[in-house]
Formats: C-alpha cells, sequence, structure tokens
C-alpha cells in the first residue's frame, strides 16, 4: 500500500540520481518516515513531505556521480561517433564528395518529383465548396466501348434545381471564339458564357468590383491576365469592352470585375465571363428547348456531399428525355464528378472543358526518382566499402579496447547518417538552382518548393531516414564483422568475394541500360516525329479563318489575280483546325466518323493523294450527296470494293466517289480516324486555302494580311502557314521530351560510373600486393588487364542479358503510353545503347588499369 501511494515522479527522480549502494538504506529510511507521517498527518501531506526529503538528499555524498555520467553515456558516445566521421571524410575527401554528391543528386531529382507530385494533386483543391461541386457527365455505348463524355444537355441544369431542393446552385459552362476590342488594341479571344452562381460555386476572388455584378447582362468580369494585356495597372472596372460575335453581331460590356491571380495549382479558369443569357443573343440559332443540345459543362452545388446519390438515382428520367430525341448514339447513364477528384478521374473524360491530366508524368517522374535513388544507394555503399580497407586497423583497435559489433555498427549508421544530413542540404541547394528550374523551364509547369512547407520537411526527414539506413545498414554490417586478430595478421582478404556487392552493381547497370537506351530511343523518336508523313502536302500552304463566310468571295478575287497563287479553295473545316464528327449508318452498324466540308479542289490544293475512284467534279451541284472517305474508313466498313457503295447520315443517303489515303489531320498524339469529305456549300465557308510557288510563301502571307487588314480592319488576321498549323508547341515539346530523357541518362550513367568505380577500386586494392609482385616479376599490361577484367566480363554479360530484354519492353510500353504512332525500335537503338553503356564501363576499368601502372611495386609491397 505504501507504495502505491509514494509520489511516482520523485520515486522515480530518487532512483535516477542515487548512489546504487545506498539506495536500497535510504528509500527504506524514507518508507518508513512516510509512513509514520500518514499516522500523524494523513496521505497528502505525508506525500509532500516525501517531496521536500527527496529533494534534500541531492547532495554531494548521496548523488551517484558514476551512475549520473552513465545515464548520458549514449550522448557522449554520439557526439565521439561525430567527431570520428568528421575527422573519416577529412581524411577520404574523394570519397565522401563522391557519397554526398551521389545522395545529394538523387535527394535534389526526388525533390523535383515531391514538386510535381505536390502540384498535381494540389489541382484546383484551393476552392472551399470542391467536395460539395460537381460536374454533370455522361456516358455513351459507342461501338461496344462506352465512354465518358463532359458535356451536357442545355437544359439539364434549370430541370435538376427544379427537380431536386438538395440542390443549391448550378452553373452552366459555354465558352465560344469572339473577338475584344478597346480602343486600338484588338484581339481573338475565348469568351465564358456562365451563370452568376460561377462566382460563388468556385473560389475565384475579385481584386476589383464586386462578384453579383455578373448577375447584369451587360456587365464583363476579366482576369488578372486580361486586364493588363488591355488596362496595363490600371483598375479598369467602369470601363468598356466591346464583344464582336461575327460581323453582324457585337455588343459592348462594361468591366465590373477583375479576378485575382489564379492559384499556380489550378485548371479551371477564365478570361472573360458574361452571363449566360447572352448566349441567346450571340447565337440565335441554338434551341434552348432540345434536350440533345449539348453545352461544355454543367456544374451543380449540394448542401451535403452526400446528396449527390439521392440525386444520380433519378437521372434515368434525363437520360431517357436526351434518347426520345436523339437516335444516333443512346445514352446509358449520367455520372457526377465530384470537383475535388475531377483532375484524377479526368484522364478518361473526354470533351472536358479544361483539363490535361498527365498520366505518364505521374508514373514516369515518381520511376525515374526511385530509379536515382537506387543508383545513389548502391553507389555510396560500393564506395563506403573501398573506404572502409582505410580504417581496417582503427576497426581493430576498437574491438581490441572492447567495442562490440553492435557498438561498431552504430558507429558507421551514425556516419552514414551525417553524410546523408549533408546530401540532403546539399540535395535541397541542387534542387533549388538547378534541377527545379531547369524542369519548370523544360516542362512549362509552375512548380516551387516552399520551404516553410511541414510536409516538405516530413517528406525530407523521412527520405533522410530511408536513405541513410537503406545505404548504410550493409556495409555497417559487412565492416562489422570483420576480427580484429585477421586484420592485425593480414589474413583478412578484404573485397575479394563481396558477392552482394557486385549485385548492387548489376542492378545498376540494368537501370543504366533501361535509362540510356530511353535517351537514345527519345533522340531518334524526335527525329522520327518530326519528319514523319503527314498523309499530304503541307508544303507551300498558306490558310486563314474567315471572318464571316461572305469574305470568301473578296479574299478568293484578291488573291487569285497573284500570279504565285497556284490554286485555291475555300472549306467548311480544314486539316490541323475542325473537323464535324457525324454518325454514318450502314445496314449491319452505327459508326463515328470525321467530316470535312470542302470546296472541289481542296485536295489538289492539299496534295491529299487518291487512291482509287475520284476526286469531285467541278460542278459539284450535281455531287451534293457524293463523297470521298479515307482508306480506314473503308477498312472499318468492311468494303472491298468500295466505290458506289453508300451510306446514310441522318436518313441521306451518301455514296462513296473516291478513296484516299490516310492523313493526320492533328498531331501525331491524336489517332488517324475514319474520315470523309463532302461538298460544302459556299455559304458554310469558314477557310481560305492556297497553293504557292516554292519560296513564295512568306510574300504571299504578307500579301494576304495585307488584303485583310484593307477588307476587315476591326478583326484581328487569323492564319499561318499549313507546316505550323499544329503549332510550336508540338515541336518543342517533342524536342523538350528528348532533352529530359538524355539528361536522367547522363545523370544516371554518372552515379553508375560512381558505383563501378567503387568496385572495381575496391578488387585492386584488396590486390596491390599481387599486382606488385606480378610487375615485378614482368607482367605486362595484357596479363594485367586479363586479370582486372576478367570478374566483371561476367558480371557485365549477365547484366546486360537481362538488361537489353528490360529496356526494350520498358520504352516500348512508354513509347505507346505517349505516342499513337511511336518510333519501331529495332537492334540499331539497342546496339548504339549497348556500345555506350560498354564504353563507359570500359573507360572506368581503363582508370584502373593505369593506375596499377602508375604505381611502383616497391611502394605496392609495403602494404599491409
Amino acid at each position: 500500500m505504501i507504495g502505491g501511494q509514494l509520489p511516482k515522479l520523485y520515486l522515480k527522480l530518487f532512483e535516477w540520481f542515487c548512489k546504487t549502494e545506498l539506495f536500497e538504506e535510504l528509500q527504506g529510511d524514507l518508507e518508513e518516515a512516510f509512513e509514520e507521517n500518514i499516522k500523524l498527518y494523513g496521505v497528502r501531506k505525508a506525500r509532500n513531505i516525501y517531496r521536500l526529503e527527496v529533494l534534500k538528499m541531492i547532495r554531494f555524498s548521496v548523488v551517484g556521480f558514476g551512475q549520473f555520467h552513465s545515464k548520458f553515456n549514449h550522448l557522449i558516445m554520439l557526439t565521439n561517433y561525430f567527431k570520428t566521421s568528421m575527422r573519416s571524410m577529412m581524411r577520404s575527401p574523394l570519397s565522401s564528395f563522391i557519397n554526398v554528391f551521389g545522395l545529394s543528386v538523387a535527394i535534389g531529382i526526388c525533390l523535383v518529383v515531391y514538386a510535381f507530385m505536390d502540384y498535381e494533386f494540389s489541382i484546383d483543391q484551393h476552392h472551399e465548396n470542391k467536395n460539395e461541386v460537381f460536374l454533370v457527365t455522361y456516358f455513351v455505348d459507342k461501338e461496344g466501348e462506352t465512354l465518358q463524355y463532359g458535356k451536357s444537355p442545355v437544359l439539364l441544369a434549370e430541370t435538376l434545381k427544379l427537380d431536386y431542393p438538395q440542390i443549391k446552385a448550378t452553373c452552366r459552362i459555354e465558352d465560344r471564339n469572339v473577338v475584344v476590342k478597346y480602343e486600338n488594341k484588338v484581339f481573338h479571344e475565348k469568351v465564358r458564357y456562365t451563370d452568376p452562381d460561377f462566382l460563388t460555386m468556385f473560389t475565384f476572388p475579385l481584386k476589383w468590383g464586386h462578384a453579383q455584378s455578373l448577375n447584369d447582362l451587360n456587365s464583363i468580369i476579366i482576369s488578372e491576365e486580361m486586364s493588363e494585356k488591355y488596362f496595363g495597372d490600371m483598375n479598369p472596372v467602369g470601363f468598356d469592352l466591346v464583344l464582336k460575335f461575327d460581323e453582324q453581331k457585337k455588343k459592348t460590356f462594361t468591366v465590373t470585375g477583375v479576378g485575382q491571380p489564379f492559384p499556380k495549382a489550378h485548371q479551371i479558369e477564365f478570361d472573360f465571363l458574361i452571363n449566360f443569357e447572352n448566349f441567346g443573343f450571340s447565337h440565335p440559332e441554338v434551341d434552348f428547348n432540345d434536350w440533345y443540345k449539348l453545352l461544355d459543362a454543367t456544374f451543380v452545388q449540394v448542401a451535403d456531399a452526400q446528396d449527390i446519390h439521392t440525386i444520380s438515382a433519378g437521372m434515368n428520367t434525363y437520360r431517357d428525355l436526351v434518347n426520345d430525341t436523339h437516335n444516333d448514339w443512346k445514352m446509358v447513364s449520367f455520372q457526377f464528378e465530384q470537383l475535388a477528384t475531377l483532375f484524377d478521374h479526368s484522364e478518361h473524360i473526354s470533351e472536358s472543358i479544361t483539363y490535361n491530366y498527365d498520366a505518364a508524368g505521374r508514373i514516369t517522374l515518381p520511376v525515374l526518382g526511385l530509379f536515382m535513388l537506387m543508383l545513389s544507394c548502391f553507389n555510396y555503399i560500393n564506395i563506403a566499402i573501398v573506404s572502409a580497407s582505410k580504417r581496417l586497423k582503427e576497426i581493430a583497435v576498437r574491438k581490441t579496447i572492447g567495442a562490440s559489433r553492435l557498438s561498431t555498427v552504430i558507429q558507421f549508421l551514425t556516419e552514414n547518417v551525417l553524410v546523408t544530413l549533408f546530401a540532403v542540404v546539399m540535395g535541397v541547394f541542387l534542387a533549388l538552382t538547378t534541377f527545379l528550374p531547369w524542369f519548370v523551364n523544360l516542362s512549362e509547369m509552375p512548380l516551387a518548393i516552399d520551404l516553410t512547407d511541414y510536409r516538405l520537411w516530413v517528406f525530407l526527414i523521412a527520405m533522410a531516414l530511408v536513405t541513410g539506413v537503406v545505404s548504410g545498414l550493409y556495409p555497417a554490417f559487412y565492416i562489422a564483422k570483420f576480427q580484429a586478430v585477421s586484420i592485425f595478421k593480414g589474413s583478412l582478404k578484404f573485397g575479394k568475394k563481396n558477392i552482394l556487392t557486385k549485385v548492387f552493381l548489376c542492378v545498376q547497370l540494368i537501370l543504366v541500360c533501361v535509362l540510356i537506351t530511353a535517351a537514345v530511343v527519345f533522340t531518334q523518336n524526335t527525329s522520327f516525329q518530326l519528319t514523319r508523313d503527314w498523309g499530304y502536302n503541307k508544303e507551300q500552304v498558306v490558310y486563314m479563318q474567315l471572318p464571316d463566310p461572305s469574305a470568301y468571295e473578296a479574299l478568293f478575287g484578291a488573291m487569285q489575280q497573284n500570279p504565285n497563287v497556284v490554286d485555291l479553295c475555300g472549306s467548311e473545316h480544314h486539316l490541323g483546325k475542325q473537323v464535324d464528327y457525324p454518325v454514318i449508318h450502314t445496314p449491319h452498324r452505327k459508326y463515328e466518323a470525321r467530316r470535312i466540308g470542302v470546296s472541289p479542289n481542296y485536295f489538289q490544293t492539299l496534295g491529299i493523294e487518291l487512291s482509287e475512284g475520284r476526286f469531285f467534279m467541278p460542278d459539284h451541284k450535281s455531287e451534293q450527296r457524293a463523297v470521298v472517305v479515307n482508306q480506314l474508313l473503308v477498312q472499318n466498313l468492311g468494303l472491298t470494293d468500295p466505290i458506289g457503295e453508300s451510306f446514310k447520315i441522318d436518313s441521306l443517303k451518301y455514296t462513296i466517289i473516291g478513296v484516299v489515303e490516310d492523313f493526320h489531320i492533328y498531331n501525331f498524339y491524336d489517332k488517324i480516324r475514319p474520315t470523309f469529305f463532302s461538298l460544302a456549300d459556299p455559304s458554310s465557308y469558314q477557310y481560305l486555302s492556297l497553293k504557292v510557288r516554292p519560296g513564295s510563301e512568306y510574300e504571299i502571307y504578307d500579301v494576304l494580311r495585307a488584303q485583310w487588314a484593307t477588307l476587315f480592319p476591326e478583326t484581328p488576321f487569323k492564319g499561318g502557314h499549313q507546316t505550323d498549323v499544329w503549332g510550336m508547341s508540338y515541336f518543342e515539346e517533342e524536342a523538350k521530351q528528348g532533352d529530359f530523357m538524355r539528361a536522367v541518362a547522363l545523370i544516371a550513367i554518372l552515379l553508375a560510373s560512381l558505383g563501378f568505380y567503387g568496385l572495381v577500386s575496391l578488387n585492386v586494392s584488396g590486390r596491390v600486393r599481387e599486382f606488385s609482385i606480378r610487375k615485378a616479376l614482368g607482367a605486362g599490361i595484357g596479363s594485367v588487364t586479363r586479370l582486372v577484367t576478367k570478374q566483371y566480363l561476367l558480371l557485365i554479360t549477365f547484366a546486360l542479358t537481362i538488361g537489353i530484354p528490360i529496356s526494350y519492353l520498358l520504352i516500348v510500353s512508354l513509347l505507346d503510353l505517349l505516342y499513337e504512332y511511336p518510333m519501331p525500335i529495332g537492334t540499331l537503338e539497342v546496339g548504339i545503347s549497348i556500345a555506350l553503356l560498354l564504353i563507359i564501363l570500359f573507360s572506368v576499368i581503363g582508370t584502373q588499369i593505369k593506375k596499377i601502372f602508375e604505381m611502383n611495386p616497391v611502394d605496392g609491397l609495403k602494404v599491409e
């Protein structure tokens, strides 16, 4: 009972500082006094008296200074290990530099991966209502495949709000191209028609103005970027902007709000916001009572995220309304995508308004970061074991004076933690000053490393601990197992049969083989993609997008007289810019294809090759129901003799009169799809294309711009060269992918070379006396070279035997993930990779052979 009533904290305190030989006696006296005090004063006062007596015991004759000192023995030991580590690093600056540099490079790359993943998982997470806001999507079964789309019926938003009280707000979104004019500044822009709830549903605080002003049909809210573009630094609220929807319709809007800068991690954004009701004015042809009229997006906000399940259960009613008005593709179901996870799911949503999900980046970058960390850890292991050869006597002395194997392990792990901490500091420095700026410039992603973010420090600490233990555990146990007697006798065969070290190097070689192959393939793939045949002649072609169909005749007449113009044509659509997506009906199936409405001479102007049949006749009025199809459409429809075959579109019958070679409409990321050409009515022409004489492309382009400025002074020119129709961003992206893979491969080669250097050095340092004797007996360079390389030839052969098929499979999979038409990989690409790797490896071996022959045999014989 007495022990249970004693103040436990003071009991432990007394046990901690009291001399061992006095503790039992003094503690007994204190307990007897405590028992008496309970009888006299009660438990509470007795406990206070006990506390006071314990404090009085803290005096020279009672305190066990030896015991007190032992409590901090581990701290003193760690301090000693720290000093030893610093001295060891100073004695071997090269090895220390290699260790720190290798780990710091890997950590720096991992920090870039961290910044990328942090950015990816932060996209659109700043919206306060992200858990209650949902995008309406729908599923369609097309040719046996269920596809998800981000569009939705124009009638759905208002109907849902009326039918479900759980819905707090709805927001329709439709993006259209317009011309925006302020004073003498005129640009093509994209305006977003939306409901007033847009600015309450999404978190877009305004820098100037009021969000409620979006209720006004004559108000416009602009982004900060557009504010600076048109108005500079001044507050534009109250100023007017003219929006020109087409040549006949334009309207003046008053700026009533300017948004604050968007967060770096965002996908949903805007340039110009106007009230959705303006859509009826600018596009009166749209039937707002048609359930199949689809908008770019519809968002709904519910009071509680769980309410969306109730709404989802009743969506079949609206699905049936859509299907009753449309016969091509039947809608299977609606689905709501939560804003909080919308970006993560956007990879599978077609026709989404803004999202560009980088699935390849989320897979590739973490894998590359892991590769680099593995390479650096293996590199450290090899170098650490090499460095230990210079400390054998130190280890023997420590063991002789009583150091245990565990204490030796702790010593070397402590040293490794110190090295890792240095590497973390240098890795952060490299990431901030070199790796991250380079990657940001390459990817154009707004990545950043925030040193005040606690998550970053958790990541760094975790990575330092994992890296420190993984890279240091094996060297520590390997070194600690040495026996002092063997070291002093010189019978220790250090490093000769270190199988695990060679396994580490083998894995390194496999990883480097993969990365070198990737660098070679991506470099060649860049050239392959840039020189790939488009399927038509893009040279000597200039195009422009007409401001209005009536502009075609004026521009056609003006340019037809130019002697450098070989051919002209008009079109409703244009390669690389715009197509239509009708559904064709055959007796056995429905099939979605791309349609391009053209004038009869479009094929000659663009150089599209005819495979069989004929093109449209100049008298196009007689061929309104004729079509020219590509070979893929013929193949997919299963036609053996396509000329004269027919299919229907909206109950109208079309007959095939010609077949053209397959061609690319957009860039090579986009798969060639079934396509057909039909004659377009001149009143629907939206593009004018010109084939010009070689060498006159830029001259004609300038003439075309001048004619445009004369005829349409209030509308910016919109056109270009057909060779640039995809935009320079595609070609730049191709080049950057090659640069990225080459840089990664170069770093991997550097790290692996250091690891290989460590293993070869380990072997050479353990055989110094042997090589010295052989040299003294007259061994030549060939003999020594065979001795050094013999054991590595098998290792390299084994690594390449495994690495080559792994490299091939991984790179083919990555190319298939990134490209619809990847470069075929043959023996040449793999052969170049193998040759580069062998040159690097044998160069490293050559440095050690050179070192052996520069060594004096007399000095080598003195080595113990």
